[in-house]
Parts: structure tokens; C-alpha cells; sequence
């Protein structure tokens, strides 16, 4: 029995009658698309249940992924009745920027950006299986070129030229080579890079995989001080977007389970630390916290300190009064011998037997 996988598109009809959206946020594909899983047919047949749409926008904000399954939505988006525009809401890379070639119009805002570079792929073999993987590539370059070619105004061999050096393109670069129709001056993306990561919209970007890292566009100062928040509520999001919604709760419980439990860990591990061999006391305070109160370390620490500082007082305290009563103890009665005597008696006797010896009596 095949499973069914992972959408990485979600469709919803508009309150517009006769225009839906199509939201592509993420990577392209995250399962497999050829054979079994999530096919080209369940896409098309997706969009075919909204209807006779006159209106399709589709919301890009994506690092790229599977060229098949980039390639194949935009056969179906090309095919489609309906007007598509194309919103690149972030960044179309790879694979994402095949896709928003699909649009009728394609717009981008200020600082948003688009890459575009060849295919590429990991294999294993001899060199003939390398020769024939070779000319598979660039075949496929061949579908993304002529794709590229449909909408913008670009020379064949300046589009191979931006392909080889893997180009970022600014929104005002990407409508100069005609990639896109307009601008959206009154939108901004907030956008950041932190070693490896592009940080776009909300969506994290892996940069490892490509050549070149992107200059972050800048947002115009003027924006900055405009930029208004979407007013997105749980209720929006689990309304408008029930499988993505679904899919972010999933994750922050399951990150949130592994961040209690190592925090747990942690907590346990700093009370063993405070742990007193034979304190009866300080252990029933250790015990309370583990299992009941759930106090860290440091809600114990100074309860501990205190306890450990009467224990010694009352120990002190107890040895001084037992010094003073031992001092109020006459001491029992000895014999009392006369040790001038004794010692004159000893010499007297030593002398005898010294002078026996000698012969003298």
C-alpha cells in the first residue's frame, strides 16, 4: 500500500468568485514526485476542483527543489484557462523561479529576489553512467531555458551566461531581463542571511547547496518605518491554511517536547548536584522539588544554604555546651603518692646495686 505524502502546494478558493490562490512556501517537493507519492496528476487535479476559476495567484516564497516538480506545475499553470499572476513573496530560487515563469504577470516586491542557475543532481556509477547523467542535465537545462526564454527578453547565450555563474537578482535586475512584469514598491520583505541561512519572510533558506550567497536587498528607510504588520491570527491561519496550519503545529509541539525533556534532564542533573550524602533534610527538599513542586536549582539553592548554615550553628552551639558541662565536673579522687619519696627511694636503691658490683658495701 503506497502512502500518501506530503503536499508541498496548498490551493484555496478566494471569497472572489472565481479566483483561487496557490501557495508555494517552502522547499519544491519534500517527497518524492516521480512515481508514487505526490504526482503531477494529483496536482492538476487539485486546481481542476476549484472550478471554472477566470483568476489564479499563485504566492511564491521558496529556495527551489525537484526541477521535475517544478517543471511539471508549470505546464499545468501554462495550460491553465484562468489568469495567473505570480507573486514572488520573498525569493524564487531554482526550481521556484522555473515556476513563477508560469505567471501572465509576474510581480515582485522592491527587496524580494529570484536565482537562477543550472540543473544539478548527486549520482552514482562508471563513466558512461556520468556521460549519460551529463547529457540528462542538460537537457533539463534545455526545459528550464525554454521556459525562461517564454517569458523573459533575453538573449539565449546571456541566459546560459547568468545559469553557469548561479545570478541573484534584485526585483529591478529581474525586470530588466524580463523575468518579471512590475514592482511592488508599497510591499517589503524582510530579509536576513546568518551564516548559512537566508532568513526570508519567515521561511529559512539552506544556502549550503548553492555556489554563491545572495547580497541581502536592503529595505528603503522610509519602509521601515511603514512596514505594517499582517494581522494573522491562529484562527486565520488554521481557517485559511488547515494543512499548513496542521503542519506548524505538529512541528513546534514536537520541538517543544524535545526542548522540555532536555530541559527536564538538565534540571534533574543540577539537583543531584546539591545532594548531601546522610542530610535526611536537605534530601526530603531535593525530592520535594524533583517530583512535586518542579523547582530548578537555583529555586532550592539558597532553602539549601540556609539549612546547611543552622545545621552547623546548632552543631557548634551543641559541642559549646557540652564543653561547659565537662568543665562543671569535679574530677573523681586519686590516689595521692609522694613522688619526691618515690624517686629518693629509686636513687637509693640504684646506688646499692651500683657499689654491690664495685664490692663496696
Amino acid at each position: 500500500m503506497v502512502q500518501q505524502g506530503k503536499k508541498f502546494w496548498q490551493f484555496r478558493a478566494l471569497t472572489t468568485k472565481n479566483e483561487a490562490e496557490l501557495l508555494l512556501y517552502g522547499p519544491i517537493s519534500e517527497t518524492t514526485w516521480l512515481g508514487d507519492e505526490v504526482t503531477p496528476k494529483q496536482f492538476a487535479e487539485d486546481l481542476k476542483a476549484l472550478g471554472d476559476i477566470t483568476n489564479l495567484t499563485v504566492r511564491i516564497n521558496s529556495g527551489g527543489g525537484d526541477v521535475f516538480a517544478a517543471q511539471a506545475i508549470y505546464s499545468v499553470l501554462k495550460s491553465h484557462p484562468a489568469k495567473v499572476t505570480v507573486y514572488v513573496d520573498g525569493l524564487a530560487a531554482s526550481a521556484a523561479s522555473v515556476i513563477a515563469m508560469a505567471g501572465d504577470v509576474v510581480i515582485m516586491p522592491k527587496n524580494a529576489m529570484m536565482m537562477v542557475h543550472n540543473p544539478w543532481t548527486i549520482g552514482i556509477g562508471n563513466s558512461n553512467d556520468f556521460r549519460k547523467l551529463a547529457d540528462d542535465l542538460d537537457k533539463i537545462r534545455e526545459g528550464m531555458i525554454a521556459a525562461y526564454q517564454a517569458k523573459a527578453n533575453i538573449e539565449r547565450e546571456k541566459l546560459i551566461e547568468l545559469l553557469d555563474a548561479e545570478t541573484w537578482m534584485t526585483a529591478d535586475e529581474a525586470l530588466e531581463y524580463g523575468f518579471i512584469d512590475q514592482i511592488d514598491e508599497k510591499i517589503q520583505v524582510a530579509a536576513s542571511i546568518k551564516g548559512n541561512v537566508l532568513y526570508v519572510n519567515g521561511l529559512d533558506i539552506d544556502l549550503s547547496r548553492f555556489k554563491n550567497k545572495p547580497k541581502v536587498p536592503e529595505m528603503a528607510p522610509e519602509a521601515r518605518k511603514e512596514v505594517k504588520k499582517m494581522d494573522l491570527t491562529a484562527e486565520i491561519l488554521a481557517k485559511e491554511y488547515p494543512e499548513l496550519y496542521a503542519e506548524i503545529r505538529k512541528q513546534a509541539y514536537e520541538e517543544g517536547k524535545e526542548v522540555g525533556i532536555m530541559a527536564e534532564r538538565e534540571r534533574f542533573k543540577a539537583l543531584q548536584e546539591l545532594e548531601v550524602p546522610g542530610n535526611e533534610e536537605i534530601q526530603e527538599i531535593l525530592n520535594k522539588a524533583r517530583y512535586e513542586t518542579g523547582q530548578t536549582a537555583d529555586d532550592v539553592a539558597m532553602k539549601i544554604v540556609s539549612i546547611l548554615k543552622n545545621q552547623r550553628y546548632n552543631l557548634l552551639n551543641n559541642l559549646v555546651q557540652d564543653a561547659a558541662v565537662l568543665k562543671n565536673i569535679e574530677p573523681a579522687p586519686t590516689p595521692m603518692k609522694d613522688e619526691d619519696a618515690e624517686r629518693k627511694a629509686f636513687a637509693e636503691k640504684m646506688a646499692k646495686a651500683a657499689n654491690k658490683k664495685r664490692g663496696v658495701e
